[in-house]
């Protein structure tokens, strides 16, 4: 097997290619562009070129030259392979380390080897040369006991020199990756047991969002971005085009569908190839890519029906657990006003017996001009009342891109009424990994409620709880009309736990306690209910909200006993 290699015998392109093909015949090039051309020529079989290095970054030259070398379909990436680089200063047998005068290497080799070239050899002049290996080559043909040069180990033994020192390297996690590559028609079988990724070419128009709108294509589908470099246009000043490496192969589902988009919205996509990742790489901390609900066999039975799990299922949030022998206490403010009313609530909740802090950073609002919450900030203070307070936090997210700043902050994540068919935020927000809150939608029936908590359930999360909160009919009294057929029925039909949010389903707060009763007798594991200080000063929801003492009330009901046993974080 015929490999060309950068660098001269001996050289780290030679190692890592002996990692791929261990009985190789190394066909040495000066620089990256006559690997290439070696492969195109048939001058080798198979080439290597190095693509990054943990410490110093992107190798810019093979950067430069990919699109050209893999853009036309001749020539197929192949394997990813991951190098530890290790130098080693060699010199001439006989040689003393007292006597070395001239150091030659790669200026990045020298520039990793700093510190022990600085306190081992400080009067040593550092020479810059074109390759390690080949400096190894420059003081075997010198023959002058004063030179030395740093490479790999091994490259001492092709030019016969001999180890002056070993593992001079200032950081000993030191890595290069490379890639290989053959032609397209001598290219191996890929192995579908080995994990993959794929690198691309994608370049934008100057337009505010093109580049976040080309990588969220893969966010929204769970493919890991692992990579991302940019590169300027040579031909068009300030443009620039981006290196994109991501997990999976471009014929699986996910990755297919989500460069279809990027062709839809980039000025160009050049798919550079899917090879073969190294096992030791990046991708052994990424979880696999789950294939499309809509990709696989429709199940016999549902995901939620009951019959897969007749004892029903118990979600658990921390130490909260829903669907356990106790019903489930959350309490909590309509919006986030500030952090001082939202730790207030949390003690006011924790106090009456309360399981979870509920609370809106981003709230949904029918007019544009009411207040619509306080995003990033309002997370910060939901999590700061979870520590003073100890109590987990749900609070609602609205769209699959704020899905991730959301679960970072939440314990578990809330899907409105008002989304309960938003199926891309339906499918983001399952993919975070975090319980969800599944509200009923006003016009819903349970069979459409059911098949939402579906789409959850198929992408992998099976802690899913539901919540009826209401649903509109021509009864004008209330907000809305509390559903208990509904409760009791999907007791039935599923094994998810569900739950029951009295507030808005009544919009009155006068009614919240008696429906919150009902609820429990239905069959209810819990409740969702709105608790604000002081209700008539409430940015939201006011009039349907808890004071304190009521509040305080319905802890009592629902949990005995408890509200002495609360002990407070101090602030």
């Amino acid at each position: 097997m015929r490999v060309a290699i950068q660098g001269a015998l001996g050289s780290f392109s030679e190692t890592a290619a002996r990692r791929r093909w261990p009985e190789l015949e190394a066909v040495a090039c000066r620089d990256v562009q006559d690997v290439v051309t070696a492969v195109r020529e048939g001058a080798a079989d198979a080439g290597i070129l190095p693509i990054e290095n943990s410490l110093i970054g992107s190798v810019t030259t093979t950067y430069d030259l990919l699109h050209e070398a893999f853009g036309d379909g001749r020539l197929q990436l192949t394997h990813e392979i991951l190098l530890p680089v290790h130098h080693t200063l060699i010199g001439l047998p006989g040689a003393h380390l007292s006597q070395i005068r001239r150091v030659l290497s790669h200026p990045v080799a020298l520039g990793q080897c700093r510190v022990w070239l600085g306190r081992h050899l400080a009067d040593a002049e550092l020479v810059s040369a074109w390759d390690t290996a080949g400096s190894v080559e420059i003081v075997a043909r010198e023959g002058n006991p004063e030179f030395a040069a740093v490479a790999a180990r091994h490259a001492a033994e092709a030019h016969g020199l001999v180890p002056l020192a070993e593992r001079i390297e200032d950081d000993p996690t030191n890595q290069t990756r490379f890639l290989a590559f053959a032609r397209a028609d001598d290219a191996p079988p890929q192995d579908p047991a080995q994990p993959f990724k794929t690198s691309l070419i994608v370049c934008v128009d100057h337009k505010p969002g093109s580049l976040a709108l080309t990588l969220q294509a893969f966010g929204a589908r769970g493919v890991n971005v692992m990579a991302l470099q940019s590169r300027p246009e040579r031909s068009r000043p300030w443009t620039y085009r981006f290196y994109v490496d991501v997990a999976g192969s471009a014929t699986d589902p996910r990755v297919a569908e989500a460069l279809e988009e990027v062709e839809a919205l980039a000025a160009e996509l050049v798919i550079l190839g899917t090879y073969e990742a190294s096992p030791d790489g990046a991708l052994r901390f990424a979880a696999p890519i789950p294939t499309p609900a809509h990709h696989l066999k429709k199940p016999e039975v549902p995901l939620v029906d009951r019959r897969r799990k007749p004892e029903g299922t118990v979600v658990e949030v921390g130490r909260v657990r829903f669907g356990g022998p106790e019903p489930v206490l959350i309490g909590g403010p309509c919006s986030v006003e500030s952090e001082a009313m939202i730790l207030e609530t949390a003690q006011i909740v924790a106090r009456s017996g309360g399981d979870m802090l509920r609370g809106g950073a981003y709230k949904p609002r029918t007019s544009p001009y009411d207040f619509q919450g306080l995003g990033v900030k309002g997370l910060r203070y939901l999590a700061t009342a979870r520590e003073r307070s100890g109590l987990p936090v749900v609070t609602e997210v609205l769209s699959w891109e704020e899905v991730p700043v959301v679960a970072h902050f939440a314990d578990m994540l809330q899907i409105g009424a008002r989304n309960m068919q938003n199926f891309s935020l339906l499918r983001a927000a399952s993919r975070s990994g975090k319980p969800i809150l599944l509200k009923r939608g006003a016009g819903a029936t349970v069979e459409e409620w059911l098949m939402a908590a579906e789409y959850v359930l198929a992408e992998g999360n099976p802690n899913v709880v539901l919540c009826e909160r209401g649903i509109r009919t021509f009864e004008r009294a209330t907000r809305h009309t509390l559903d208990l057929n509904a409760v009791a029925l999907v007791r039935e039909r599923t094994h998810l736990p569900v739950v029951v949010d009295p507030s808005h389903a009544a919009g009155v707060s006068s009614l919240v306690i008696p429906l919150s009763a009902g609820a429990l007798a239905a069959g209810a594991c819990g409740l969702i209910v709105e608790v604000h200080p002081d209700p008539a000063q409430a940015l939201s929801d006011g009039y349907q909200s808890l004071n304190p003492d009521q509040f305080a009330e319905l802890g009592r009901q629902v949990h005995p006993g408890r509200a002495e046993r609360v002990r407070l974080v101090p602030a």
